[in-house]
């Protein structure tokens, strides 16, 4: 499996006016924190783009290669992003370097996987999370969760805490959010509720003919 890599170099200028120069050079400008430590680095949008095809994941741990750097080792994953609200690019990054036999709370993406049965019958599909926020060693951070969705007949829905994962992981999520549903087909209540209704006035009608 290619090692995923992140070049970047340092930042030493600041401010406002500099982040924009930056960015019209094509570069990010990001902080990497540590245990109450941080970096000022830049990094290009292609590098950027290469390696999260598009869109950045939390869930991703990847090499930080800092010109200059003597940390042959150093490792992170992005905490916290800011894009552009018209040209959609990143504006600002925050990395998190990445300890060894430290865990870390990140977040990791949901992945609906099929076509719930109960869609098939009319029924109306529903997403609910799209992402769950984890902790666990860096070794044992997924990249994403998926969940099965076939099954899922009018009715029913999938939470949280049916989300598969390894016992390492913890999910730190609400575990009664609802990931997935399939709510019933227009008119299935109200045909269920009439239905109830003449039941319940068969019975009386029972009730008052014994009477009489």
């Amino acid at each position: 499996m290619e090692e995923k890599v992140l070049k970047a170099q340092p930042r030493d200028l600041k401010g406002k006016n500099n982040n924009r120069r930056l960015r019209n050079e094509g570069f990010v400008p990001a902080v990497v924190y540590s245990h109450g430590e941080s970096e000022a680095i830049q990094v290009s949008q292609k590098n950027i783009f290469d390696l999260f095809k598009g869109k950045i994941s939390e869930s991703v741990i990847f090499k930080l290669e800092v010109e200059g750097s003597q940390d042959d080792e150093l490792m992170a994953y992005v905490k916290a992003y800011q894009k552009d609200a018209v040209t959609e690019e990143y504006i600002h990054l925050d990395l998190y370097k990445v300890t060894k036999g430290e865990k870390i709370k990140t977040i990791v993406p949901i992945e609906l996987i099929g076509t719930p049965k109960g869609v098939k019958l009319g029924g109306v599909f529903k997403q609910g999370e799209r992402e769950v926020s984890v902790v666990c060693l860096p070794r044992d951070l997924p990249t994403k969760f998926e969940v099965d969705i076939n099954n899922l007949d009018t009715g029913d829905s999938l939470l949280v805490s049916d989300i598969v994962h390894d016992d390492a992981v913890e999910i730190l999520s609400n575990p009664l959010n609802v990931v997935a549903a399939v709510a019933r087909p227009r008119g299935a209540d109200s045909d269920t509720e009439e239905e109830e209704e003449e039941a319940v006035a068969e019975e009386e009608g029972a009730t008052a003919a014994k009477e009489e």
